[in-house]
């Protein structure tokens, strides 16, 4: 007598079994599945989803429902155990590490935590910052990230891809070879013009339009011959309104040129300002300031300022006695672009006597460089104060120019 057939599709039962659940326990194992093989397709091809927050669903789902599987299939009581175990057995690792000196355990956790919390926001998602070319959907795009490393908090990476939408949830990012591949259309935009919110790029070109229309403004200024402009000294405020001004051998110097202020040119662009904590003691706290202005005042008058303002711990008298003050301390440099020359604090602290021509003279400037800060507010970010010194070429002939009068009311930008 034959012994009856055995199905062959029992050796496959457990797909047959996931795929065709009859209870609460079923639906959730083929729920692990379908976590795992779309968390496998992200893993191991050029698929990723455009929203973060998907992909660290998957990867919790991967976690919390191996119980389930491990339920409808014995064989696969191991699985719950390593998936947890490896998750839970490494934490007091990281904790452990995290007391070392150098925070070893924090890098570790970083990455555990993005892997099951990551979102769109994120430091360590990636980014899409600027688009340099598009076709038929397609994007050829500039990605950023930041990271924990051993460097340092929020290390950033950054990568050139090609990023082709296949579903509203679904992108294939491939790496790019060219930021302008031929074929393509180019755009060298921020990424800002091609997101959902459709008032921030219009607000983005205007800006842009702005800004292109004040320079091409100062570009025809800057070339066409006339009288100077009058300009006067800004009021000594105290308020971050951006003003710089000192009076330069006599006559006034400040920030002037054309700049786009949101609505019109403005003739008077604000100071750029940027500040390093170099002490983040609370209780004593030392910055270090570096203010940058121009002066653009027609084709014979284009000059670029800089004040170095080092080691200031608050409102007070600063001064510089020397080359060497003024380059650790305080100093002053002026950029004639006419004249392709350089004016400096430190070369005029160099020599107590300074030349005139063929004749010797004792200079009547004195020689000390003095900065007094009468606002430093950590939380405005607001720096004013007086100045006054004295400007000279390398040349040790130079007569040195006295810089008196000066103050400036900037609003700055930290940088820890």
């Amino acid at each position: 007598m034959l012994e009856p057939v055995q199905p062959m599709a029992e050796e496959f039962s457990l797909p047959r079994r996931l795929l065709r659940p009859r209870n609460l326990s079923g639906v959730l194992a083929r729920a692990w599945l379908l976590c795992l093989l779309l968390s496998l397709l992200e893993w191991l091809t050029p698929l990723a989803f455009s929203n973060r927050g998907m992909s660290s669903g998957l990867h919790c789902g991967i976690w919390l429902l191996s119980p389930f599987v491990a339920q409808r299939r014995p064989e696969l009581k191991w699985l719950p155990r390593v998936l947890w175990g490896s998750v839970l057995l490494s934490l007091p690792l990281c904790l452990l590490l995290c007391l070392w000196p150098y925070g070893f355990g924090i890098i570790p956790l970083s990455y555990q935590y993005h892997f099951f919390f990551g979102t769109n926001d994120s430091n360590a998602t990636w980014k899409t910052e600027y688009i340099y070319a598009r076709r038929s959907g397609a994007v050829v795009a500039l990605q950023r990230c930041q990271y924990w490393s051993l460097q340092g908090v929020d290390a950033e990476r950054s990568r050139t891809v090609r990023i082709r939408p296949l579903t509203p949830l679904m992108n294939w990012i491939t790496p790019a070879e060219e930021e302008h591949p031929a074929g393509w259309t180019m755009v060298d935009k921020n990424a800002v013009y091609f997101g959902p919110d459709s008032a921030q790029y219009y607000r983005a070109d205007a800006l842009k339009a702005g800004q292109q229309r004040c320079w091409q403004e100062q570009q025809r200024l800057d070339n066409t011959a006339g009288p100077a402009p009058r300009l006067e000294l800004p009021a000594a405020t105290q308020r971050g309104v951006g003003t710089l001004g000192f009076e330069l051998a006599g006559k006034v110097w400040r920030n002037f040129g054309h700049c786009f202020d949101g609505k019109v040119c403005a003739d008077y662009c604000p100071a750029r300002v940027s500040c390093v904590l170099e002490n983040g003691d609370p209780a004593n706290p030392s910055y270090s300031f570096r203010i940058m202005t121009e002066l653009r005042a027609g084709p014979a008058r284009r000059q670029r300022l800089s004040i170095w303002l080092n080691h200031v711990t608050g409102p007070g008298v600063y001064e510089a006695n020397s080359p060497t003050d003024a380059r650790n301390d305080y100093n002053l440099e002026l950029y004639d672009e006419v004249t392709d020359s350089v004016y400096s604090q430190a070369s005029a602290l160099g020599n107590s006597e300074q030349w005139a021509g063929p004749t010797a003279q004792f200079s009547q400037v004195p020689n000390v460089a003095r900065v007094t800060i009468t606002r430093l507010d950590a939380d405005a970010q607001v720096l004013s104060g007086t100045f006054e010194g004295q400007l000279r070429t390398t040349n040790p002939r130079a007569k040195p120019l006295p810089v008196r009068k000066g103050r400036f009311d900037v609003h700055y930008h930290l940088f820890r």
